[in-house]
């Protein structure tokens, strides 16, 4: 007979882990996971044509896997990317291994996603354990549900990218964290694994950083107060974790001022504001919005202040519960702290550096854990007894929103892909006449988003289609890309141009292929989605 805890966390992960693997490999690839597969399959942007025709069909091509070593991976990083080696390294691995027992053959977004859905569906379980040592037994089982039904959460686990990895690790940290400051002793044992956890932390993505800084100020500011004998080993595993990084450290400032980083918009004031508080909403709930109709948009809309206000009032209910607990106090107060100076940082980023980091919800995941930490513990302090009628009807509400939430997730009502790669690619799809797609290119981003969307195209297109792809470097201007236009050897009927930088105005009326096949711009198919593309029938 399976005891009750265990039965209730084996079907709450079992419910993460179809969430999490469900519909893995349908939505398209992605700028940022085309970048990822190009470093993990150990070759980088080099394997990448340019200059030249190539086929759509070919695309899948390009991701063939070429064993590396961990520290040439990192070495491809250094030089073309702006991102920490360890999540790069254990894709590498990951995909080494399931090339040789031959699982997800030609199902490429799922070969990439599978890794970063299982480490979401760890950590699920890793927060249950955070939340029963630093609350309760129902608190941990309450957390892991949150997290289970989290449509961020889910959204990040169906990413190709290393976000979940974050989450694990940062949550690792944070069950250390809870345990060394409950602790009347030194625990040797979680001090060795916070400082670890959070060194491996910090070679997958910069901003842990945020994450590690706000642990050290929350335990420094406890130790001062209550065990100053700790502070000598607080800065002790401290600096053995800034020891450890020393080897990465001129690559991290190196990345820093890399114009790479310069994709974030213009500096508005305003925006983090409201992008800061949407980040907190859609953490629970998510209604498709994107591209719906304005009726949709505004029903969504509705539904999702609505839930998120009443969801604030039943956790703010709980949560004083847990303040005015003396079992609970200081863990409740420690992970509130952890929150806030997070929050500051990245007001400092935002504000202080004027980069925008909130426009991107994902670098939420810096406090995320402990937000759902809290709320999960907030909600059974709020609703016990469970077992009365109001606290299930509370629960089945956030329940049954959560997973409406997670189902449009997967379903790709909402956290669409940036550039749209799928409604671009049904677009270039509309005629079965022959196609040649040419995109002007001034850095490896843009030959990334033009692989997402010949990937997206290759997956909806007829083979037996004439389907061409080819890009062109525009950095000396647009006239010299029309010249070489003027000199490709193609029959096509269709010729589709995508250029950074390109205004509607720029685009000429006529375009000469193979010196004297004619094709007239089609004024009805302009487009831009982040990059202007415009169809010529020739």
């Amino acid at each position: 007979m399976i005891p009750k805890t265990r039965l209730t966390l084996i079907i709450i992960l079992l419910l993460g882990s179809l969430l999490r693997m469900m519909n893995l490999g349908k939505k398209p690839l992605w700028l940022d996971e085309i970048i990822t597969a190009l470093f993990t399959f150990g070759q980088g942007y080099s394997v990448i044509p340019r200059e030249t025709v190539f086929s759509i069909e070919s695309i899948p091509n390009f991701f063939t896997y070429q064993a590396q070593s961990c520290s040439q991976i990192a070495h491809f990083l250094a030089e073309q990317s702006t991102h920490p080696p360890l999540f790069f390294c254990l894709l590498h691995q990951w995909l080494g291994i399931i090339k040789e027992v031959k699982i997800f053959d030609h199902f490429l977004a799922i070969q990439l996603r599978f890794l970063p859905a299982l480490f979401g569906i760890i950590t699920i379980l890793v927060l249950y354990y955070l939340n029963r040592q630093a609350f309760s037994e129902k608190a941990g089982l309450m957390g892991a549900a949150i997290m289970t039904i989290s449509p961020f959460a889910v959204y990040l686990s169906q990413e190709a990218r290393q976000y979940t990895l974050l989450l694990a690790f940062i949550t690792i940290a944070l069950l250390a964290f809870v345990q060394i400051l409950k602790s009347a002793r030194h625990s040797w044992f979680y001090w060795l694994l916070w400082g670890v956890v959070n060194s491996l932390g910090a070679y997958t993505h910069y901003f842990f950083f945020l994450s590690f800084i706000a642990q050290v100020m929350v335990l420094f500011g406890f130790f001062v107060w209550q065990f100053p004998r700790r502070l000598l080993l607080l800065f002790g595993v401290t600096g053995g974790v800034i020891l450890s990084y020393l080897p990465w450290l001129p690559t991290l400032i190196t990345h820093f001022s890399s114009p790479k980083t310069d994709w974030l918009p213009s500096f508005d004031w305003f925006a983090p504001i409201y992008q800061l508080l949407l980040g907190l909403i859609i953490m629970f709930v998510t209604f498709p919005v994107e591209n719906q109709p304005i009726f949709m948009q505004v029903i969504s809309a509705v539904i999702m202040l609505s839930f998120s206000g009443w969801l604030v009032y039943q956790v703010s209910m709980g949560y004083r519960k847990l303040l005015h607990n003396k079992a609970t106090q200081k863990v409740t107060l420690a992970l509130s702290l952890y929150i806030v100076f997070v929050f500051l940082q990245l007001l400092v980023i935002i504000y202080g550096l004027e980069k925008n980091i909130a426009i991107a919800p994902r670098y939420n995941y810096v406090y995320y854990p402990a937000l759902c930490s809290l709320v999960g513990a907030s909600l059974i302090a709020r609703n016990e007894p469970i077992r009365s009628h109001l606290s299930w009807k509370r629960l089945s509400m956030i329940g049954m929103i959560g997973l409406a939430s997670c189902l449009f997730v997967v379903g790709n009502l909402f956290f669409l892909k940036p550039y749209f790669p799928g409604l671009t690619a049904q677009r270039f799809n509309q005629s079965p006449e022959p196609m040649l797609i040419v995109m002007g290119y001034r850095n490896e981003m843009d030959l990334a988003i033009g692989l997402s969307y010949g990937l997206a195209l290759n997956r909806i297109r007829d083979p037996s289609l004439t389907s061409d792809f080819i890009f062109f470097d525009d950095r000396d201007g647009y006239d010299q890309m029309w010249e070489n236009i003027r000199q490709l050897p193609l029959n096509v009927a269709q010729v589709w141009v995508l250029g950074t930088g390109l205004k509607r105005v720029d685009f000429p009326e006529t375009l000469r292929l193979n010196q004297s096949l004619t094709c007239q711009r089609d004024r009805d198919n302009y487009y831009r989605i982040g990059i202007p593309y415009q169809r010529y029938q020739c």
